[in-house]
């Protein structure tokens, strides 16, 4: 399985999307972290007590206030449509007929899974890669979450209504799934894996 790290390898589709947004959001808030923190410093220093500085002095021209306004509200405004697009793009349903349909039922404490030609595991979920993979998610209790780390994806299964949400896996390998939402005294067992196999493998395993 894949080692947790500070920026875990996607395996996904979308992951590389998802990581690149977070490293703008990451760099953006850095930078403002930053210039607040030397800009307290440095009129902290400059307008001390001690230091004899005009501090009556008022400025007449409003480019600063302009600045300060505006090229905040453009760089969320970007944001907003980058990642929004992104999120359209992670729950609008694939193409009928264009994906694997696979049924997930999440139950205290465990991941119930069932293939379209009815074999059926628990807390693992076989894939082909290269494939689009639909989930048709249900609970049959409480609340529960669907979070799959590397392949970016986490939404909530609900008791009372199907939600479906899908990936398309890059790389072969096992995958860490979790529950993500408090779901009682066995939460922290309710962990799965979910393995990513050559189409070929996936289709021999699926008559074994």
């Amino acid at each position: 399985m894949e080692r947790f790290a500070p920026f875990l390898k996607g395996a996904s589709s979308l992951s590389d999307s998802f990581d690149v947004l977070f490293l703008v959001l990451l760099s953006l808030c850095s930078v403002v972290a930053f210039s607040i923190t030397f800009l307290a410093i440095f009129f902290a220093i400059k307008y001390r007590h001690s230091s004899g500085a005009n501090r009556a002095k008022i400025r007449k021209g409003r480019a600063i206030e302009f600045a300060w306004i505006f090229v905040p509200l453009g760089l969320f405004l970007v944001i907003f449509v980058w990642a929004a697009n992104l999120y359209i793009e992670i729950f609008a349903p694939p193409q009928e007929d264009a994906a694997l349909k696979i049924t997930v039922v999440g139950k205290q404490w465990m991941w119930k899974v069932q293939h379209p030609g009815g074999k059926r595991e628990i807390n693992e979920l076989h894939v082909p890669r290269g494939d689009t993979v639909q989930l048709d998610m249900i609970s049959k209790d409480v609340i529960h979450s669907f979070f799959v780390p590397a392949f970016r994806i986490k939404h909530d299964v609900l008791p009372h209504g199907s939600i479906s949400i899908w990936f398309h896996p890059t790389e072969t390998g096992e995958y860490y799934l979790f529950c993500a939402e408090y779901c009682g005294t066995g939460h922290s067992r309710m962990v799965g894996r979910i393995i990513v196999m050559e189409p070929s493998a996936y289709a021999q395993w699926l008559q074994e």
